[in-house]
């Protein structure tokens, strides 16, 4: 599912073709719905966790008795793992998806 997604955005459709796509195809979403957003569709493709990469710190807790989380704006020094995991999408096309959409916003 997520290599087609990957494709699909090569292939120059944007998240809501690629969703229209997967519902005309009856690919059901990760939690079993027939109904695909955007938004999902989006995160996917940005989701360096696919090429097999993780970064730590992306959010922290600012105050552990709140345990709110805050979004890490250069405030906590954040760590980058290359290879951390297998990968789903080869890490070629992962940048060139990167590329791709930051060109066409």
């Amino acid at each position: 599912m997520a290599r087609l997604i990957y494709s699909l955005c090569l292939d120059g459709y944007g998240s809501r073709k690629i969703a229209k796509y997967m519902e005309q195809s009856g690919v059901k979403t990760v939690t079993g719905k027939d109904k695909w957003s955007t938004s999902t569709i989006e995160r996917m493709l940005s989701n360096e966790k696919y090429a097999g990469c993780l970064i730590t710190q992306k959010s922290y807790t600012d105050n552990f008795l709140s345990g709110k989380q805050i979004k890490n704006d250069g405030e906590v020094e954040q760590h980058r793992f290359e290879n951390h995991h297998d990968a789903i999408i080869d890490s070629d096309i992962f940048e060139r998806v990167q590329r791709k959409r930051c060109s066409s916003i």
